[in-house]
C-alpha cells in the first residue's frame, strides 16, 4: 500500500512537470509565431506601392514593347534610301534517252551541263523619304508621351486606391472608438441598473446602441479587407502577404493660400493636341511629295555563266538602268492626289481650331479646380472646429448624464453628433486628396507637388 501511494506521488508530479513544460514549449513557440508574423508584415508608403505596381503591371510591360518596337523604327527610319541587294546561281543539264531492241530505256548523259551566276543592286529613292523619317521620329516621342501617360495613370489609381484604405482604415478606427465608448456606457449602465439607480428601459437602450454597432463595424472591416486584397493584386503581391500602410493624407493637403505659375502649353491635353497637329504636317507634308516629288531608282545587274566541262566562264553580261519619273495627276484638281492633300489641309486646320477650343477648355478646368480646392480647404476648418466643439458638447453631455441631470437620450445624441462630425471630417479629407491628385494630373506635375510640406 505504501508502494502504491509513492509510485502515485511520483507519477502526478511527473505529469505536472510534463504538462508545465509541454504548455510552456507550446507558448513559447506560440510567441515565435507571433514574432515571425510581426516581422514578416511589409510596410508599405505610397512611393513604395507605386513602385511595386509600375514593376509588376502587365499593361505597362505591353506598352515598354510597342514603345520599344517604335524606338527601333526610328532608328532605322532611313532605310527608305537601302539598296535591295540579291544574288542567285543556276545549275541546268541535258539527257539522250536511248531504247534497246529488247525494249530497254536508259538516259544518257550530253555532258552539256550549264551553270550561271547573277546579281543585282537597286535602289528608290522617292521625295516622301524625308517625311517618313520625320513621322518615324514623331511617332516615337508620341510613344514616350503615351508611356508616361500609361505610367501617370497607374500611379493615379495606385495612389486613389492607398489614400482610400488610409481613409477606410481611419473611419473603422472611429468606429471602433464609438462602439468602445457604447460599450463603457452600457457597463456603467449595468452597475446602475443593479444598484437601483437607472431604469431598465435606459439599461437595454444603452445595450442596443452598443450591440447595434457592431455588425456596421464588421461590414466596414469586410469593406476594407476586400479593398486590401484588390490592392494586394494591383501591386502584384501575395494575398496572404501581411502589409500596413503608412502615411498620413495630412501632409497631402495644400496650403490655404497656394499659388500656381500654370503654363498652358505644358498641359498634357495640350501637348497630345500639338504632337497630333505635328504628325498631321508631316502627313500633308508626304501627301504633297507623293503628288508632285519626282521619283528616281537606279537597279544594276551583272551575270555569268559557262559550261560547267570547261571549268571556265564562256560568257558575262552586265546592265545599268536609271530612271526619273515625276506624277501629273497631282495637278489636276479633279484627281485622287489633289484630293487628298485637300482633306490632309482640311484635317490640320480642324486641329488647329481644336487646339485652341481645347486650351480655353484647360484653362477654365484648372481655374475651377483651384477655386474648389481652396473652398474645400477653408471648410476643413470649418469642420475641425465642429469636432471640437462636438467633443466638448459630448464631455459636458456626460458630465451631466452621470451628476443626473441628462438623460440617456441627450446623451447618445451629443455622442452621435461627435461620431458624424468625425466622419464628415475624414471624408471632406479624402474628398481634398482626390480634388489634389486630379488637378496635379491634369497639370502634368509629379504627384504630391502641391502638398503642405511642398
Amino acid at each position: 500500500m505504501k508502494k502504491f501511494f509513492i509510485n502515485l506521488a511520483v507519477f502526478s508530479v511527473l505529469t505536472v512537470f510534463s504538462t508545465n513544460f509541454c504548455f510552456a514549449q507550446t507558448k513559447a513557440q506560440s510567441q515565435s509565431e507571433k514574432n515571425n508574423a510581426a516581422k514578416d508584415v511589409q510596410k508599405i508608403s505610397v512611393e513604395d506601392a507605386v513602385i511595386l505596381a509600375a514593376d509588376n503591371n502587365i499593361s505597362l510591360k505591353r506598352q515598354k514593347l510597342e514603345l520599344d518596337v517604335l524606338e527601333k523604327k526610328d532608328k532605322y527610319s532611313w532605310n527608305g534610301i537601302s539598296p535591295s541587294i540579291s544574288l542567285g546561281a543556276g545549275y541546268s543539264d541535258s539527257f539522250v534517252s536511248c531504247t534497246f531492241g529488247d525494249g530497254g530505256y536508259t538516259s544518257i548523259d550530253t555532258g552539256a551541263g550549264n551553270w550561271s551566276l547573277n546579281g543585282s543592286l537597286s535602289f528608290r529613292l522617292t521625295p516622301s523619304l524625308a517625311a517618313s523619317i520625320k513621322s518615324a521620329k514623331l511617332a516615337y516621342e508620341n510613344g514616350i508621351v503615351t508611356y508616361e501617360e500609361a505610367v501617370r495613370s497607374v500611379e493615379l489609381n495606385v495612389r486613389n486606391n492607398f489614400y482610400g484604405l488610409l481613409s477606410t482604415k481611419e473611419n473603422i478606427a472611429l468606429q471602433e472608438r464609438n462602439m468602445e465608448t457604447a460599450r463603457v456606457r452600457y457597463e456603467n449602465n449595468r452597475d446602475k441598473f443593479s444598484r437601483g439607480q437607472l431604469s431598465e428601459l435606459d439599461l437595454l437602450n444603452s445595450q442596443y446602441n452598443y450591440e447595434s454597432l457592431k455588425p456596421k463595424i464588421q461590414q466596414s472591416i469586410n469593406t476594407y479587407e476586400n479593398a486590401l486584397a484588390s490592392f494586394k493584386q494591383i501591386l502584384g503581391l501575395r494575398q496572404d502577404q501581411e502589409i500596413e500602410l503608412v502615411g498620413s493624407m495630412d501632409d497631402l493637403i495644400p496650403p490655404e493660400n497656394f499659388e500656381l505659375d500654370v503654363n498652358i502649353d505644358e498641359i498634357p491635353s495640350v501637348k497630345k493636341l500639338k504632337a497630333s497637329i505635328e504628325a498631321q504636317k508631316i502627313s500633308l507634308s508626304s501627301a504633297k511629295f507623293s503628288a508632285w516629288g519626282p521619283s528616281v531608282s537606279a537597279s544594276y545587274s551583272y551575270s555569268l555563266g559557262g559550261k560547267l566541262e570547261s571549268g571556265a566562264a564562256s560568257s558575262g553580261r552586265d546592265s545599268l538602268s536609271l530612271n526619273v519619273s515625276i506624277p501629273l495627276d497631282g495637278y489636276l484638281p479633279w484627281s485622287s492626289s489633289a484630293l487628298s492633300i485637300d482633306t490632309q489641309k482640311s484635317n490640320l486646320e480642324k486641329l488647329q481650331l481644336q487646339l485652341e477650343d481645347s486650351k480655353t477648355t484647360a484653362s477654365l478646368s484648372i481655374e475651377n479646380k483651384i477655386k474648389s480646392l481652396r473652398q474645400m480647404n477653408l471648410q476643413i476648418k470649418t469642420l475641425d472646429q465642429n469636432v471640437e466643439i462636438a467633443q466638448r458638447t459630448y464631455d459636458m453631455t456626460l458630465r451631466a448624464y452621470n451628476a443626473g441631470s441628462k438623460d440617456l437620450l441627450t446623451l447618445q445624441s451629443a455622442s452621435d453628433s461627435l461620431m458624424n462630425a468625425r466622419l464628415t471630417r475624414q471624408q471632406q479629407l479624402y474628398s481634398i486628396l482626390s480634388a489634389v491628385l486630379d488637378l496635379e494630373d491634369t497639370l502634368g506635375i509629379p504627384f504630391g507637388s502641391l502638398g503642405d510640406k511642398n
